[in-house]
C-alpha cells in the first residue's frame, strides 16, 4: 500500500515539472503592463465575438435543424392532409352519388306522386262532374215536381173540397152591465111587512155599470158555419137608486116616525164562470154567433149609501117636527147569495182584421195583399185576428138572497140601525142580468189536414252579356231589369261574369239594361209567359271609346296627383272631374259622343293647362310645369271668417292640396302672403293680413312641413288686383297669395 501511494506522487511530481515547462515555452515575452491589458481586452473582445459567432452557428444550426424538422413535419402533415382530403373527397364523392340516388329515387316517387295526383284530381273532377250533372237532373227533376205539385193545386183550386179548420181563441170582452131586479108586492099590496113600506111612494132607477169578460175557447169551422166552446170568465157590476117611504110607531109614547129614502144607492158585483154554446157562419171577413151560456155565479158583495130624512107626528102636538136628515148606516161589500145556473142568451156579431193586421206575403206588391175574408195558410201566418159587439142576457132568475127588511130600527133608537140588500125585500124579487159591449179576439189556427197553398214555380232568366263583335262574353258587366209597363225594378244591378247569371222571375214583359266599361249601355226586351219556363237572355254590346290621361311633372318626370277637368266645348262648367292615381298618376273614363271636348288642370304649385281632346278615345300624356322661383300663385277656396283669422272648415280642401304640393316637393321653400280689400283701417288690415298669413303657416306645419320652408307676411291692402268699387272686386282682394322663395 505504501508502494503505491509513493509511485502516485512520483508520477504527480514528473507530470507537474513537464506541465510548467510547456506552459512556460508556450508563453509569450514579457511585455509592458499597459499593452498586456489592450491585448487582454482584445484578445477577450475577439473571444467574446467567436464565442458569439459559434453561438450564432449553433442557432444558425439549431435553426436549420429546426427547420428541417418542421419542413419534414409540414410535408408530413400535407401528406396527411392530402390523404384526409382525398379521403374526403372520395367520401363526398360517395355522399353525392348516395344523394343523387336518393334524388332519383325521390325524382320517381315525385312523379308517381304527381302521376297519383293527376289521377286523383281527373277522378275528382269526373266525380265533380258527375255530381254536377247530378245535382242539374236534380234540379230539373226538382222544378218538374214543382210544376206538377203547382198544377195539381191549381187542379184542387178550381174543385176545392170543404175543410175542417180549428182555432183556440182568447177573447177579451168590455162594456156595459146591468142586474136588472124587479121588486114583487105581497099579496095585500105592500112591498115587505105590513104597513112598513108604501109603494105608492117606491121609486126605483137602474143605472148599471161596466163589465169585462175573459175567453179560452175552442172555435170550429167548417165551409161557412162555426160552432164556439170552452170556457167564459164575465165581472159584472150594477148600480142601481132607490126612493121610498117607510114608518114606524114608538110604543111608549104612541108617536109615528116617518123615515123619507130620496136617494138609497145600492151597487152589486157578480163573478161567473160558464160555458158557451154557440152557432153561426161567417161571410167573407164578417161573421155572427148566436147561443147561450151557462155561468156559474160566484157570491159577490154589495153597498149602500144614501141619506133619509125623519118626520114625527107626536099625538101631543098639533104639527109634526122633522129630525133632520141622517147618513145611511148601511152595508159595505156584504155577500149577496145567487142562483146557480145562470143562464144567458148570447149574440155576438164581428169582422175579421186580418186583412188589416195580419202580414202579407209581399208588403212592396200591392198584388199580392190578401183579399176580404182570406187567411194565409198556417206554415206562413196562423194567429188571426177579429173584433165584434156581443149582447148577453140572463133568462132565469138570479136572486137567492133570504128575504129581510130593507131598513131595521131599534126599540130604543130612532134612526136606522142596519139595511139590507133591496134583493131581499120578499122571495118574489126578480134578478135579471144584462152584459152588452166590444169584444176583441186572437185566434191560434191549428194545422189540419187542409191542402196547404203551393206557390207557382218560379220561372227563370238566364243572362249573359257578350262583345258584339267578336260575340265573347264579358269578363265583368252589369245587368239590371224593370218591368217593361210599371218600370219597376224586377232585378237589382247585378255583376254578371262569363258563365251568366240566373235571376228567378215573375212572369210578365221585362227590359234588362246592360253595362261594361268600354262599352255602351244596350236594352233588350224579353217576355216570361209561363211559370216554371226558363228565358235565355243574351244581351250584346258594342265597344266604345275610353279617354286616357297621365299627368307628369315636367322638370322631374315624376307623377302628379291632379283633379283634370273635362269641359265640353262652349261650357263654362266641366261635364267630368277625373282624378289621377297617386302611383300610375292616370285616369280614364268614357266620354259621350257629340261634344268637342277640352281638358283643364289647374293643380297646386303648377301652371294651368288648357288644351284640346282631338277623339274621345286619345291616351293624352301631360306635363305641368312647376311654379319656379319668384313666381306666385293665389289659393283658390280658402276660405276665413268675417274680419277675423280663423280658417274656415270648408277651407279643407285647399289647405290639403298646399300640404301635398309642399310634401311632393320637399326642395321648395315658400312666402305666404295675405291680402285685404280696403274696407277699414289701414292698421286693422295690416293685422288682419298678418293673422290670416301666419294661420295658413301654422296649419301646415301641424300638417308636418318644416317650420324653415314656411314664411308668413301679411301686406293689407296695399297691393290690390281688382277695383275695391264692387264686391266682387273687393272678394278678389281679399286673398292668400304663395310666392316660391
Amino acid at each position: 500500500m505504501k508502494n503505491v501511494f509513493r509511485n502516485i506522487l512520483v508520477l504527480s511530481l514528473i507530470f507537474t515539472l513537464s506541465s510548467a515547462t510547456t506552459i512556460a515555452y508556450a508563453m509569450p515575452a514579457p511585455v509592458p503592463a499597459t499593452q498586456t491589458d489592450k491585448q487582454k481586452a482584445a484578445a477577450a473582445k475577439a473571444k467574446e465575438a467567436e464565442k458569439k459567432k459559434k453561438e450564432q452557428e449553433k442557432a444558425k444550426a439549431q435553426k436549420a435543424k429546426e427547420q428541417e424538422k418542421a419542413k419534414a413535419a409540414k410535408a408530413k402533415e400535407q401528406e396527411k392532409a392530402k390523404a384526409a382530403k382525398a379521403k374526403e373527397i372520395e367520401k363526398t364523392k360517395a355522399a353525392k352519388e348516395k344523394e343523387k340516388a336518393a334524388k332519383e329515387k325521390e325524382k320517381e316517387k315525385a312523379a308517381k306522386e304527381k302521376e297519383k295526383a293527376a289521377e286523383a284530381r281527373a277522378k275528382e273532377a269526373e266525380k265533380r262532374e258527375e255530381a254536377k250533372a247530378q245535382k242539374e237532373e236534380e234540379a230539373k227533376a226538382k222544378e218538374e215536381k214543382a210544376i206538377r205539385d203547382y198544377e195539381k193545386y191549381q187542379e184542387s183550386l178550381a174543385n176545392p173540397k170543404t175543410e175542417v179548420v180549428s182555432y183556440f181563441n182568447l177573447g177579451i170582452r168590455a162594456g156595459y152591465s146591468a142586474m136588472m131586479d124587479k121588486i114583487q108586492p105581497n099579496a095585500d099590496g105592500s112591498l115587505w111587512g105590513a104597513g112598513t113600506l108604501n109603494q105608492k111612494n117606491a121609486l126605483q132607477q137602474l143605472k148599471g155599470g161596466g163589465g169585462a169578460g175573459l175567453d179560452l175557447t175552442y172555435n170550429l169551422e167548417y165551409g161557412h158555419f162555426l160552432f164556439v166552446t170552452g170556457l167564459d170568465f164575465r165581472f159584472l157590476n150594477s148600480t142601481s137608486n132607490y126612493g121610498f117611504q117607510a114608518s114606524r110607531m114608538d110604543q111608549t109614547y104612541g108617536a109615528t116616525y116617518t123615515y123619507m129614502f130620496d136617494n138609497l144607492r145600492e151597487t152589486r158585483n157578480m163573478l161567473g164562470i160558464g160555458v158557451p154554446v154557440m152557432f153561426g157562419a161567417q161571410f167573407s171577413r164578417y161573421y155572427f154567433l148566436l147561443g147561450a151560456k151557462v155561468h156559474y155565479a160566484l157570491p159577490m158583495g154589495y153597498s149602500q149609501k144614501g141619506k133619509y130624512d125623519i118626520t114625527v107626528s107626536d099625538p101631543a102636538l098639533l104639527e109634526p117636527y122633522g129630525m133632520g136628515i141622517h147618513e145611511i148606516n148601511g152595508n159595505t161589500n156584504q155577500a149577496i147569495k145567487f142562483a146557480i145556473p145562470e143562464v144567458s142568451l148570447a149574440a155576438e156579431v164581428g169582422i175579421d182584421l186580418d186583412e188589416w193586421l195580419q202580414a202579407q206575403p209581399d208588403p212592396k206588391k200591392k198584388t199580392n195583399k190578401i183579399k176580404p175574408g182570406q187567411r194565409l195558410p198556417f206554415g206562413r201566418e196562423h194567429i188571426h185576428y177579429r173584433v165584434g159587439l156581443f149582447a148577453e142576457y140572463g133568462v132565469l132568475n138570479t136572486n137567492a138572497t133570504p128575504v129581510a127588511n130593507p131598513v131595521e130600527f131599534s126599540p130604543t133608537e130612532v134612526e136606522v140601525q142596519n139595511t139590507n140588500t133591496m134583493l131581499a125585500m120578499n122571495g118574489d124579487t126578480k134578478l135579471n142580468n144584462l152584459f152588452v159591449g166590444a169584444k176583441f179576439t186572437i185566434q191560434f189556427e191549428v194545422p189540419g189536414k187542409k191542402a196547404r197553398p203551393v206557390p207557382p214555380p218560379p220561372a227563370y232568366a238566364i243572362y249573359s252579356v257578350v262583345d258584339e263583335r267578336t260575340n265573347e262574353p264579358l269578363q265583368v258587366a252589369f245587368v239590371e231589369t224593370r218591368g217593361t209597363e210599371s218600370g219597376k225594378i224586377a232585378m237589382r244591378s247585378k255583376q254578371i261574369g262569363p258563365k251568366g247569371f240566373r235571376q228567378r222571375h215573375a212572369l210578365g214583359s221585362f227590359t234588362a239594361e246592360a253595362s261594361a266599361e268600354g262599352y255602351k249601355t244596350a236594352t233588350q226586351v224579353f217576355q216570361i209567359e209561363q211559370v216554371g219556363s226558363t228565358q235565355y237572355v243574351t244581351i250584346a254590346l258594342r265597344p266604345c271609346p275610353i279617354f286616357r290621361v297621365r299627368v307628369t311633372n315636367k322638370e322631374t318626370g315624376m307623377v302628379v296627383p291632379a283633379n283634370v277637368q273635362i269641359i265640353p266645348a262652349g261650357a263654362t262648367e266641366p261635364a267630368y272631374t277625373l282624378a289621377t292615381d297617386s302611383v300610375t298618376g292616370s285616369a280614364r273614363k268614357q266620354l259621350e259622343e257629340g261634344p268637342q271636348y277640352k281638358l283643364h288642370i289647374a293643380q297646386m304649385g303648377y301652371d294651368t293647362l288648357d288644351v284640346d281632346i282631338a277623339y274621345i278615345g286619345d291616351s293624352m300624356n301631360v306635363t305641368l310645369s312647376p311654379i319656379k322661383k319668384g313666381e306666385k300663385f293665389v289659393v283658390k277656396n280658402l276660405f276665413f271668417a268675417t274680419n277675423k283669422t280663423r280658417i274656415l272648415a270648408r277651407s279643407e280642401e285647399a289647405l290639403n292640396d298646399l300640404y301635398m304640393y309642399l310634401a311632393r316637393n320637399p326642395q321648395v321653400r315658400i312666402k305666404i302672403v295675405g291680402h285685404t280689400d280696403s274696407v277699414g283701417k289701414d292698421e286693422a288690415n295690416q293685422k288682419l293680413s298678418d293673422g290670416r298669413a301666419n294661420e295658413v303657416m301654422k296649419d301646415l306645419i301641424e300638417r308636418g312641413i318644416a317650420a324653415d320652408r314656411l314664411e308668413a307676411e301679411g301686406r293689407g291692402e296695399t297691393q290690390p288686383i281688382d277695383t275695391n268699387d264692387t264686391d266682387e272686386g273687393r272678394q278678389n282682394n281679399r286673398r292668400v297669395e304663395i310666392e316660391i322663395l
